[in-house]
């Protein structure tokens, strides 16, 4: 069986309040009765003060303590002296019925401790008189253990003591009904705390698992490919937060299928255009339009060439961006590539009137840990980018730099430059911008998704931005070597 979080939460809660609320009771109850007999043996302990009088008296008249060892009774007598008067002088007062008869203390309140008066029905049988030695002279106590004692003096001087032994646990009637009362006074309070305890205990579920139901359904919505799905952010805690984070995944998750589509869309167009010519191209030698000559079978080849690059291009990201290209990391001396690559390049460009402003100076040695070859395939990629787009005549320049442990290689094209918003997307796969970009260049838009990836396996960055001369800007950036 499925337990609900809310219900979770809730049973926890109460549970908790539950456990709290019955530790509370306990402890008030235990404390209310340990300091109602502490204030029990306090009221009876202010009984002995007249007896202790009474005693001393008795002691100067007797000239000390042997008349109540010859008269064992002596002791007691004096006792209910004392006790009844203090009964006989205690003020009456008619009860609520008006019955003369029935006799009711005029201090009292019904539901307050029961008065001095009446917690000494049984005093008389736990007084004990001691004298200055601790001996016991009269009354049933062995020794002073457990009594309260009441020192007798005449002239400053002790002449004994008179214990009251300490009542451990209250048993009258009286005495019960009130810590009853109490009692019930506990339970009242602990049964409306608890009510509050589940009130609030709900509430707050309720409050806490509203964003969780939430972030359900967004996940639902999610899996069912609705990636437009957004939660509403009303909290700054963890939830807030939380769900904060789950509308960035969902921008994400949107963005991608995006790119997604747009990458179908893409590769189709792609593959499908050099397809419809070779298809064209052969349906015309079939049909007789065209004769089989060296220059149809050129063109052809050249489409069949085009469309291999693009398939190989396609598959070497995908390798790429799955993390399992083949890249040997090793000391390489990137700028010696760099120079290499360059004179590669150097009868294209000057085929298209495109200067090289290259200078290393006393850089040519600086070594990075990369894979000569990939490196290669980077700045080809880069260099054929500036063939394909740059305008005749043209220029491109290349500069590097070392900040703190880094090297930074740029390289940049005179016009056509691009806009703000291509910039951002130079590196994505099969993008192009118009008219500067397009297809008829012979470029399938992989070049520099596939030189970002490289770049990036082997440690470092590489981004564009506007070139000073009208152009785009590509810096690579890696980190070098420590002898460097």
């Amino acid at each position: 069986m499925r337990i609900k979080l809310a219900y979770k939460i809730f049973g926890a809660f109460l549970l908790t309040s539950l456990i709290i609320i019955v530790l509370m009771t306990g402890i008030m109850r235990y404390f209310a009765e340990r300091h109602f007999t502490e204030y029990v043996n306090k009221v009876e302990s202010e009984t002995l003060s007249e007896l202790a009088e009474k005693l001393g008296a008795a002691y100067s008249e007797h000239r000390g303590w042997d008349f109540l060892e010859e008269d064992p009774r002596a002791f007691r007598s004096i006792i209910r002296t004392v006790f009844s008067r203090d009964e006989s002088d205690r003020p009456l007062r008619p009860p609520p019925s008006g019955d003369p008869g029935e006799r009711f203390d005029g201090d009292r309140q019904p539901d307050m401790p029961p008065p001095p008066g009446h917690l000494q029905h049984r005093i008389s049988q736990r007084i004990s008189l001691f004298d200055d030695q601790m001996q016991v002279i009269a009354g049933e106590a062995a020794s002073t253990d457990d009594h309260i004692l009441k020192a007798i003096t005449i002239e400053g001087k002790t002449i004994g003591l008179l214990g009251l032994k300490k009542r451990q646990q209250l048993s009258g009637p009286r005495e019960k009904t009130f810590l009853r009362e109490q009692s019930k006074a506990f339970l009242v309070i602990g049964g409306m705390v608890l009510f509050l305890a589940a009130l609030v205990s709900f509430l707050l579920s309720r409050h806490l698992l509203k964003p969780v139901g939430q972030l359900t359904e967004g996940a639902h919505a999610l899996a069912s490919r609705k990636f437009d799905t957004r939660i509403k952010v009303s909290s700054g805690d963890e939830l807030g937060q939380l769900a904060d984070d789950f509308n960035t995944m969902a921008q994400t998750l949107e963005k991608y299928e995006h790119l997604r589509r747009q990458w179908l869309s893409d590769i189709s167009h792609e593959l499908r255009t050099p397809i419809a010519i070779l298809r064209g191209e052969i349906e015309a030698i079939l049909d007789g339009v065209h004769e089989m000559s060296r220059e149809t079978l050129e063109s052809i080849h050249a489409e069949v060439m085009l469309l291999g690059k693009l398939i190989g291009d396609l598959h070497e990201l995908s390798i790429a961006e799955t993390g399992e290209l083949s890249i040997e990391n090793e000391p390489v001396k990137i700028l010696r590539v760099l120079e290499h690559t360059l004179r590669m390049f150097e009868p294209r460009f000057a085929q298209k009137a495109i200067s090289i402003q290259f200078d290393p100076a006393d850089d040519m040695d600086v070594t990075v840990m990369a894979d000569s070859d990939r490196l290669a395939q980077v700045f080809s990629n880069i260099l054929e980018n500036t063939l394909r787009y740059t305008g005749s005549p043209g220029t491109i320049r290349i500069w590097q730099t070392i900040s703190s442990g880094r090297l930074h290689v740029f390289m940049e094209d005179s016009k056509p430059g691009v806009s703000d918003e291509a910039i951002e997307h130079l590196f994505d796969r099969l993008y192009r911008t118009d008219p500067s970009r397009s297809r008829k260049n012979g470029g399938s838009g992989l070049g520099l998704a596939i030189a970002k990836s490289i770049v990036e396996m082997s440690g470092g960055k590489i981004r564009a931005s506007h070139s000073s001369i009208g152009g785009v800007r590509i810096e690579i950036i890696l980190p070098v070597k420590a002898e460097n």
